[in-house]
């Protein structure tokens, strides 16, 4: 019995030991069919020869040679018969080789099954983990939510009520790492509900100079302690159709990925952009930071995926950031796709977000 705790281990016994076997098998399937063509080839041959040199003794009047020449013909008074022990050998060479192939297939199809039903209990056990290491999260982040939020406010009556430089200094430290903690824990509940499907839209038209204002003043502090700079070029009458919380989400997220990229990149700018394209209004953050390969346009919204990880130089975070960004732009019926000219030179991601109907 495989024990419950290892399946990825028993799954790669497992696996390698049907590896094998079936090698072995298909290895002495191809031997046994080039032995056997090969002397059926040659039997063959052997009983055309005997043929036509029978034909030569017929019409050279020579009858007395067939018995010679077809040994599998019994001639007697001019009258020629199979031999028995002939179709006796022919009988017994069907019937051996099919009992060995249905016994080798047999067990070939058994290993198959064996196979499967490994995979099968592995696949059920990885999907019950997973449920409960989703569970784990959500509790642990709910629980890490109220104490951060009282921590968060304790911090800021602290800068309101002390003058002193240190105190100051430490009070906004204290605020700082609570807020990215907290940001932190909302990325683990949104992956959460978005993997779960609990996340239900409620669309409704977005003034999205405003949104995107918020979203740039949240991160304010942080880029200008970084000697980053952030400028915007959105219209002011644009609106899109979106779930507030979603577009938020979206940008938020944006903007701190692009601030973690220049921070790691040794990047100054940030770029944000707005325009209407048609029926879509067309989003563009642009910043100078680390980049990415070309070849990881794709890669990089995928889960727990962190620019500069193949390089070592990880960047802050959990890789939770452009994956929820995917997947809250596919749930609200947008387009997204990253671009860079490679490490070091800066990334551009640009949404196309459906506009609002009413403009």
């Amino acid at each position: 019995m495989f024990r419950k705790r290892e399946p990825v281990k028993a799954l790669q016994i497992g696996f390698l030991a049907m590896l094998m076997v079936s090698a072995a098998m298909v290895a002495w399937w191809m031997a046994d069919h080039v032995r056997y063509s090969r002397d059926v080839r040659q039997s063959f041959a052997s009983l055309y020869d005997a043929d036509a040199q029978a034909v030569t003794a017929a019409y050279a009047g020579s009858f007395d040679r067939f018995a010679d020449l077809l040994p599998h013909l019994e001639i007697e008074s001019g009258l020629a018969t199979v031999r028995v022990d002939a179709i006796d050998a022919l009988e017994e060479e069907a019937a051996s080789r099919n009992n060995r192939f249905i016994w080798e297939g047999s067990f070939f199809l058994l290993v198959l099954l064996v196979g499967m039903g490994v995979l099968t209990r592995t696949i059920r056990h990885d999907a019950e983990l997973r449920k409960r290491q989703q569970n784990f999260l959500a509790a642990v982040s709910h629980e890490f939510k109220s104490p951060l939020a009282s921590l968060r406010l304790s911090a800021e009556t602290l800068l309101l009520r002390v003058s002193e430089p240190d105190s100051q200094r430490l009070g906004q430290r204290i605020l700082d790492d609570s807020e990215r903690l907290l940001r932190m824990v909302d990325n683990l509940l949104d992956t959460t509900r978005l993997e779960e499907g609990r996340h239900a839209l409620a669309r409704e038209p977005i003034v999205l100079a405003e949104l995107v204002a918020h979203c740039v003043d949240e991160i304010a502090e942080r880029a200008r302690q970084s000697d980053i700079e952030i400028t915007t070029s959105v219209d002011s009458a644009l609106e899109l159709d979106a779930d507030r919380t979603a577009l938020e989400t979206v940008l938020r997220n944006l903007l701190d990925n692009a601030l973690k990229a220049c921070i790691a990149g040794s990047g100054h700018r940030i770029d944000v952009q707005a325009e209407r394209r048609g029926d879509a209004v067309s989003i563009t953050v642009r910043d100078e930071g680390l980049g990415f390969d070309p070849a990881d346009a794709a890669a990089i919204f995928e889960k727990f995926y962190r620019l500069g990880d193949e390089l070592r130089r990880t960047t802050p975070g959990t890789g939770l950031g452009l994956y929820i960004v995917k997947r809250f732009v596919e749930l609200s019926g947008a387009e997204i796709a990253a671009d860079s000219k490679g490490v070091g030179h800066g990334a551009t991601v640009t949404v196309q977000w459906p506009a609002a109907t009413r403009q």
